[in-house]
């Protein structure tokens, strides 16, 4: 069994968003994020992306590994691949379903206290928002300051 994570090539960007729409995750840009995914035995099994949302800050999200392939530490590969990745920004966010709140922990994914809000950027608070009014599932704000 060979896992391979690797960047996703501007010819794949359509096949992302194709898998995003089963989802209902937004799409992604290839000009403006860094966009992973993971093969195993040279078939693609899953994705990731991170999001710039300026200088200091981003978004790590679009965890998305396919039914055939979980519980096989895929997503464990394309978030150690992304964090390696992210080394220009003093704070990555992550926006996962509530469950998944000690899996991101793994990673140092801290949940962000209210009282800091005022301190996330604009753009993280509004995707929160947006999370929270479209999926069934609580969603939660975490943080990372590699």
């Amino acid at each position: 069994m060979t896992l391979r994570v690797r960047r996703v090539r501007q010819d794949e960007i359509e096949w992302v968003n194709k898998k995003y729409d089963e989802v209902g995750f937004p799409h992604s840009s290839f000009s403006d994020e860094f966009i992973a995914i993971a093969e195993l035995d040279n078939e693609k099994a899953g994705i990731g992306r991170l999001i710039p949302i300026d200088d200091k800050n981003a978004e790590m999200g679009g965890m998305y590994v396919f039914e055939n392939y979980r519980n096989k530490g895929i997503a464990s590969k394309i978030i150690e691949f992304l964090l390696q990745n992210s080394n220009k920004f003093e704070r990555i966010y992550c926006l996962p379903f509530e469950n998944l709140e000690e899996y991101y922990g793994k990673f140092g994914f801290k949940i962000t206290p209210v009282e800091d809000y005022k301190n996330v950027p604009k753009k993280i608070l509004e995707k929160l928002e947006w999370c929270n009014r479209s999926f069934d599932k609580k969603v939660l704000l975490l943080c990372l300051k590699p």
